[in-house]
């Protein structure tokens, strides 16, 4: 892109730097996920059993152990903190784009590497969840060195290998990651890509029982010792609960649409829409001409079709199709900078994507969910506003350069003026901080489910769930739980007083009961209610 592999890289490294690390700690740990791997990992530190995943003092089975160690062995050489926490997702995500550009540099041209891990890294979905601590993020980079190690052997006969050997490695590092997932995207992906082109699969030979070998001592040692110590828990929580239930019910019903996954790379994808829409039309006119394109077409379709189909869907499930879609996205901007808009047709329609991702984002404002974000917003408006203006006069380079930096944009805003709004929205550890000042000598803590891992993390002490129904998650936590205003009333009464913690859907369901008449200690945090529930017998007595 810059006529210099040393500048491209300075200029990615710097991009990862912004999007990835800068102030990287400065939110506190979004609910209800990032509390939940960040005391996971507490425990494996303070327990010192580094193999039994444990939340609450108890085992839990949601995911494997390698994201847990990642995180666990950052709390230990760094101590507890927020930068610590998500300091692997920033390694991971780092080398997923690193990555990204080594390999599309060497399939294709140095422009495409270069454009393809830019458009990775500054894809709003991507940049957002890369400061997250998720496995997602280093599935993404395994699967990712899977497949590419899949491509490279079918380059030529003497490394293949090796190559094999390497992919099947990393496929076993994705299984210890997420589960079954890592190797099922694989092999979704090679079988389609084999089916198409009629080429014999390269999984074949000493690589593959060499690679094998490496899978195996990847994830057996784990899953063997799960089995043999928790053999009926492991078993139904982790493979049957979250794995195959969560492929035929619908954990999040909301969510559950066939356009679900679509929406979400066309929309995650801002500021990068026209492009993505460019690479789609291209695709229905030479679909087959690129073999080495048409393989990251495999691996996006034949994964967003199995997204869909499963009935369970979150963004960060998906987060892993970014990265198919950003090398697909870079080869066609590449080939754009090279031939130029192929029709009037095809300029009109990349116009048209962004002028909507700039309406889209001029809207936003004006939903009420956006509004601690408005500034971050306008100033991504602002950015793509400006690449409009850019494409409008064919000035194709510095629209590419105006566009990247929108994302960057939003996290500057998000992160500086912003930051007490979206804290207050996003995070739970203002709520903690209003009940440790708060909070009285042995009074007790109660919340609604979706602050309580956050409380809990953050205040060190036992929290008692306030829920509409007994078992309120997906999977059980070994927590008290107190079950609607009828609960509550009768958790009251054994005390003087309770400090509550509740998001202002949960406050609507009890606000007009006794134990709140006085507003003791009312605050507003966000969507957050902090108020103190008064025994109302104490309080005759008084």
């Amino acid at each position: 892109m810059f006529q210099s592999r040393q500048l491209d890289l300075l200029v990615l490294l710097f991009v990862c730097f912004a999007a990835f690390w800068w102030r990287l700690g400065a939110l506190g740990l979004i609910d209800p996920d990032e509390p939940f791997y960040a005391q996971t990992a507490r425990e494996m530190v303070q327990s010192k059993d580094w193999v039994t995943p444990q939340i609450y003092g108890a085992p839990q089975f949601e995911k494997p152990i390698f994201y847990y160690w990642t995180v666990a062995a950052s709390f230990a050489l760094f101590g507890e903190s927020e930068l610590a926490g998500r300091a692997p997702t920033g390694v991971f995500a780092t080398a997923l784009v690193l990555l990204v550009w080594v390999f599309a540099s060497r399939v294709w041209s140095a422009r495409t590497g270069f454009l393809a891990a830019l458009v990775l890294a500054t894809s709003l979905v991507f940049c957002v969840m890369s400061r997250l601590m998720l496995t997602d993020v280093p599935l993404a980079f395994f699967l990712a060195a899977a497949i590419f190690s899949y491509w490279k052997a079918g380059e030529g006969e003497e490394r293949r290998n090796f190559w094999i050997a390497l992919s099947l490695a990393c496929n076993g590092l994705a299984v210890l990651t997420k589960g079954p997932i890592g190797s099922l995207v694989v092999l979704f992906t090679t079988l389609a890509f084999g089916l198409l082109t009629h080429r014999k699969t390269l999984y074949r030979g000493p690589g593959l029982w060499w690679g094998l070998v490496l899978y195996a001592v990847i994830v057996v040692p784990w899953y063997a010792a799960m089995f043999a110590w928790h053999a009926k828990p492991f078993w139904e929580e982790f493979f049957v609960r979250d794995n195959f239930l969560r492929l035929i019910r619908a954990e999040h019903p909301a969510n559950n649409h066939f356009w679900y996954y679509p929406g979400l790379l066309l929309m995650g994808s801002i500021p990068w829409m026209p492009a993505v829409a460019l690479a789609v039309r291209r695709a229905f006119t030479g679909f087959r001409a690129d073999p080495a394109l048409l393989f990251q077409w495999c691996w996006l379709l034949t994964s967003l079709l199995f997204l869909t189909i499963a009935q369970s869907k979150l963004p960060s499930y998906g987060f892993y199709l970014f990265v198919p879609l950003a090398v697909i996205v870079g080869r066609s901007l590449d080939l754009l900078l090279e031939r130029g808009f192929t029709s009037i047709g095809e300029r009109r329609l990349i116009i048209g994507f962004a002028v909507f991702q700039c309406v889209t984002l001029l809207v936003l404002p004006f939903v009420k969910a956006a509004k601690p974000f408005t500034f971050p917003i306008a100033l991504v408006a602002i950015c793509l506003a400006v690449a409009l203006v850019l494409l409008l006069q064919k000035r194709l380079v510095p629209w590419l350069l105006a566009s990247s930096l929108a994302s960057l944009a939003l996290l500057a805003g998000a992160l500086t003026k912003a930051l007490p709004a979206v804290e207050a929205e996003s995070s739970a550890r203002p709520v903690a901080r209003a009940l440790l000042a708060d909070r009285r000598e042995g009074e007790p803590l109660v919340s609604g489910k979706f602050l309580v891992r956050g409380i809990i993390y953050y205040t060190r002490s036992p929290v008692t769930i306030l829920a509409s129904k007994p078992h309120p998650f997906w999977a059980d936590h070994p927590l008290p739980i107190i079950v609607r205003a009828k609960g509550l009333n009768a958790f009251v009464a054994q005390y003087p007083s309770v400090l509550c913690a509740l998001r202002k859907g949960d406050w609507a369901s009890v606000d007009d009961e006794k134990i709140f008449a006085t507003r003791d200690s009312f605050a507003e945090l966000g969507e957050n209610i902090v108020v103190r529930a008064v025994n109302p017998d104490v309080k005759k007595a008084e």
